[in-house]
Order: C-alpha cells, then structure tokens, then sequence
C-alpha cells in the first residue's frame, strides 16, 4: 500500500492523460508478469488452476471499473471528494468481511476503521472546502462504483487463496488491461498522443515495480490476514502520497492533513495492537 503511495507523482511527471497511463500500466504490468511465468517456468497444476481462473478473471473485471471509476470520479468532481468517497473502500472490506467471509471484529476494529476514515477526510483536504454540489453528485457516484469494486477484489482473493499468486495477479491485471483498451480507445483519440523516453521509463517502473511486484505481495498477503487488517492498512496509500508531496514535491502540509495522518496511522497501530 505505500508503493501505490508513489503512484502520484510518477502520473504526475507523465505527459499522458491519467486515464491512458492507467491501460498502459496494466498492459505492462501483466505481460510482465505472464513472461515472467513464461521464463521461470512456474509449474501450474491444472486443477488448481481451473478453481481460481474465473474468480481471478472477475476480479480483472472489478480493478478495470475500479480503475476507471475513480478517474471518471476527476471528471466531475474534485479529487478531495472523489478520494474521500473512494477511500469508503476500507469500511467496505469490514463490512464484506463479516457478512461473507464471517470474520470476527471486534468493537475497537470498527473504531478503528472509522477513525482511519475521518481521517482520510482530513488527508484529502475536503474539510477546507465546499460541500459537493448537485452536479457532483455523478462524480461521487463514479468514485463510490470504484470503492465497491475494490472492495469486492479484496474479498474475492480472501475466498480464492489457492493458487500461485504470481499466475493469479497476471490474470487479473490481464483482463483489467483488455477493459481498460475500449474504454481509451472511445474516450481518447490516441494518435494526437505523444511521450518522451523519460515517460517511458517511468511507464516501466510503473508498471513492473509500482504495479506488477506490489500488487503479487498484496494478493498473496491478504489471502493471510484478517480482512479488517487490510482495510486499516489500506489507508497507508494516501498517507505516503501526501508525505511525498511535502517532502518531495515541495507541496505545503496543511493543519488538517497531519490531523490525518496521524488519525490514519494510529488507527491501523492501535488495531493491531493485542487487547
């Protein structure tokens, strides 16, 4: 999760629409991945193999409508409340968690889920704004349909642990690229687009070491650990990007953001502290 922190400023020094760095991270990222399966010759038992591949291919689907939910989100309404809506995928998690997988948490869990969100409020900068207006509300709705369906690929992984993680996160970034393709392609019209080899490179990067390695750990992590753990984790995300945008980017830090920071880390801190 403080991998996908970095994503911001690598988009940021990208001369591409966001939306079209995000198909290409997935194209790279999963052919990666799937010559890396090629290359190292990774043994994929057939049966196992035939269990996960349709859950695993669903879950491309919910990290292509993640993906473009929440940059659909941009379009309408600010960023502040597209993140703070899309940062409801936490909450989400905890709830799925209980309801479908019947996990046990307990009431400091639930306190803890909730502070790290009044936290990402404070993050997001939304409280020194106005409130959404009516013709926001698409934009919400947009980055709510994002949150959803990263919760529901959480979920999905928690209940399909089987499986090499590496062949598992190929699939699904491999089907999130195809998605993502006719969604560019209509929206975009790709032949006025153009990037330097300083885009490229970090296109690379993106791909393999911000995209393809963090999320083999993310899958193979969460099939091991309380959903709840990686909801309060997944607030680390907008953390380590506003901490890069003060230490790195020379952006200013705002009263409200270090309120939410710490709200954010403490709560994943105190959530995993034993009773």
């Amino acid at each position: 999760m403080s991998l996908f922190g970095i994503i911001g400023p690598i988009v940021k020094a990208i001369s591409l629409p966001s939306a079209v760095i995000v198909a290409l991270r997935a194209w790279i990222s999963s052919i990666a991945l799937i010559l890396f399966v090629i290359l190292t010759k990774r043994k994929i038992d057939r049966e196992t193999f035939k269990s996960y591949v349709l859950p695993m291919s669903m879950c491309g689907i919910f990290m292509a409508i993640d993906w473009i939910g929440l940059f659909e989100a941009y379009n309408y309404t600010t960023v502040a409340i597209s993140t703070v809506c899309y940062y409801m995928q936490p909450i989400m998690v905890v709830i799925g968690s209980a309801l479908l997988l019947k996990e046990k948490f307990t009431i400091k869990h639930v306190i803890c889920a909730i502070t790290a969100f009044i936290g990402m409020f404070f993050v997001s900068g939304v409280l020194s704004g106005k409130a959404p207006t009516v013709a926001e509300l698409k934009g919400i709705g947009f980055a709510l349909l994002g949150a959803v369906s990263y919760a529901a690929i959480v979920l999905t992984n928690k209940k399909n642990p089987q499986g090499d993680p590496v062949v598992k996160t190929a699939i699904q970034l491999f089907v999130a690229a195809i998605l993502t393709t006719p969604y560019i392609l209509l929206s975009y019209d790709v032949t006025t687009l153009s990037i330097d080899l300083k885009g490229i490179i970090l296109l690379l990067i993106l791909g393999i070491f911000i995209t393809a390695i963090p999320y083999i750990i993310f899958f193979n992590t969460i099939t091991k650990i309380p959903a709840r753990t990686v909801a309060i984790f997944s607030y680390a995300d907008p953390v380590v990007a506003v901490l890069l945008s003060i230490f790195v980017m020379g952006e200013p830090m705002t009263v409200f953001g270090l309120i939410g920071s710490v709200l954010i880390i403490g709560a994943a801190l105190v959530s995993e502290l034993k009773n």
